[in-house]
Parts: C-alpha cells; structure tokens; sequence
C-alpha cells in the first residue's frame, strides 16, 4: 500500500469500535496477562477525561489501522497552569507495519498528531512509559528522549501492624479537600498534575479496576494526607500498588499512620509485597527506604518530548513530581 490509501486524521465520534478493535489485534499477541478493550474502557481513557482527549487515527477501507493517543493532565509548572500529556495505546495494525528503516504509518500518524498537539501555547510535554518497540521507534523518528530508568519502592515481606491504626480511614468520594491537600503539598514540585476532585474522582474510577483510598483528617477532620491502593501487576504479580501518595513533607506523623495504614491492607489483601513510585528527589524517597523499602529496577523508561525550551529531560527529572496515578500502568 501506499501513503495515498490512508487517511490520517483526528478521531472522531463513531470511531470507538474500530480503534477497540485494532487495539485487540495488537495486543493480543504474545502477551499472556492481556485484557481484551472494550469501548467502555476507551472512552473512560479519552472522552471521559475532563483535561480532554488526544487521538489520532489512520484509516484505510474504511477501518482504523493505527492510533497514537495520549490523554492530557492539567499542570502547575513552576506556579502557573500548563497541560501535560501521557501517551497511551499508540498502535499500528501487524498487516501496516514498516520496519525502523523506513518510519511507515505508525510514525505518519505520531507526527500529524505533534503537529496538532504539541506546542509552548498546547501541550508543552508528553510523556510516556513505551514498551521496547514504541521506544525504539519514538527515540529514533518522533524526538523521544530519557527522563529516568524507572525505578519502584517495594517492601516484601509486608508485616503489618497488628490492629488497624484508627486514625487512617478509608475515604468515599473525593471533595475539595484533595485540592486543599495538593496546594499543601505542591510547593516544592517544579512540576505535577493537579490533584483536585475532578482528576482524582475519574483516575480511580478506571473500568475493571478496584481502588482502595486512605486518608488521615485532623480534629477538624481536614484530610492531611493520602493514599490510594490497588492490588494488581507491577514488575510482580499481586502486588499492593501505591497508586497515589500526597503527603505534606513536613508532616511525617502522617505519613506514618498511612504507611502502617498501607501494610495493614496489603497483608489482609494477600499482596505479595508493596510498591509505590516517586521522584527520588523526593524526600518520601529516603523516608520510605529507612522504613525498610528497597529500591528496586523495573521494565519501564521514562520518556519525553518537549515544546518548552527549559522543560528539559533534566529539568523534568529534577522537578517533576508524579506517582503512578499520572500514568496508566495501574
């Protein structure tokens, strides 16, 4: 085939079904813990999302052959509002690939959708977490670059506190507070996502996923620390992921209620271990690991491609904050 039998444009409504479909002859292959999609699980990606969608399709005979997607998140960078974007489930149909020699329709559609995205007045980073292929491809055709060699905090054994402690409660639907919390916390991040109830309300309501969320309030019963838990896949199996973490540094009485909080759940919930992601710039870095967390290698690399001068691999490495709620491994 040539460039002529494809059209590469922006997604639009009714394509749902055939990029599932896509996505399901992908993915399939040779991955023994794969979940069908449904279009359900799509549209909570990408139109559910309330930063809003980022899709890209190439279509040939009527049917989506390659998508490269991302879904965006409101950011404060350096004390003003910016959007960031993480790229997700970007594809080609077998039957549509090149190999790296020639860039092909995956590379095709991936530079339509910089063109149209990417930019210091649109998205001034995306960012991903891409399986080997992806890599290769985005650090040779589309300007990937490294941000860090991700690592993830585990503890296993978990031995857990005899009694649950009292002050951790397992929170309901989340309110202002969490922006309250994130505005307590954010003042030594260069960069992170907003945590408000809107973010964090349609983050932990990911079709097929179960979320447990902790919390710590004060007298007053003003939330002072959170954390959200998910047993599921992460280097290991059944793991007790730390999907959220949002803790004022100076308040380490708190975090060690939600700790012990944490080792509590995992144990009750058969978890082979704990495991939890922040910058190692992060003070919960070191903190965690003189509790008895290691520091441990993992499959994913952390990646990035830029449209603002200083928002650098470096830069971003230094200074953004994220957890593994900013990204769609949990």
């Amino acid at each position: 085939m040539t460039a002529n039998d494809y059209e590469i444009r922006e997604y639009l409504p009714g394509d749902e079904e055939s990029i599932v479909r896509c996505f399901n002859d992908v993915f399939t292959d040779g991955d023994d813990r794969f979940v069908g999609r449904d279009v359900e699980s799509w549209r909570w990606s990408f139109t559910d999302n309330p930063a809003g969608w980022r899709v890209y399709v190439a279509v040939c005979d009527g049917r989506v052959v390659a998508q490269c997607a991302a879904q965006p998140l409101r950011m404060i960078v350096e004390g003003a509002e910016a959007t960031f974007a993480q790229g997700v489930d970007s594809m080609t149909h077998p039957a549509h690939r090149r190999g790296l020699k020639r860039p092909g329709l995956f590379v095709n559609t991936a530079n339509a959708f910089f063109d149209r995205y990417g930019g210091a007045d649109r998205d001034v980073v995306h960012f991903g977490l891409p399986i080997e292929q992806a890599f290769k491809m985005g650090t040779t055709f589309l300007k990937y670059e490294v941000v860090r060699t991700q690592t993830v905090l585990g503890l296993a054994p978990v031995v857990p506190p005899d009694t649950w402690p009292a002050e951790v409660e397992r929170l309901g639907a989340f309110d202002e507070q969490v922006r309250w919390l994130y505005d307590r916390c954010s003042g030594a991040f260069g960069a992170s996502a907003i945590r408000d109830a809107t973010f964090l309300e349609w983050r932990f309501s990911r079709p097929g996923a179960t979320y447990v969320r902790l919390g710590v309030r004060d007298e007053q019963g003003i939330l002072r620390g959170l954390a959200v838990y998910r047993r599921t896949h992460l280097v290991v199996d059944d793991v007790g992921c730390v999907c959220e973490w949002l803790v004022p540094p100076e308040e380490p009485e708190v975090a060690e209620l939600l700790e012990r909080g944490l080792r509590r759940l995992a144990h009750e919930d058969g978890a082979t271990g704990l495991a939890l992601v922040v910058p190692d710039w992060s003070p919960w870095f070191a903190w965690m690991q003189e509790r008895g967390w290691r520091v441990h290698p993992s499959v994913y690399t952390m990646c990035s491609r830029h449209w603002v001068r200083r928002l650098t691999p470096l830069w971003l490495r230094n200074h953004w904050w994220y957890t593994l709620a900013d990204t769609d491994l949990v």
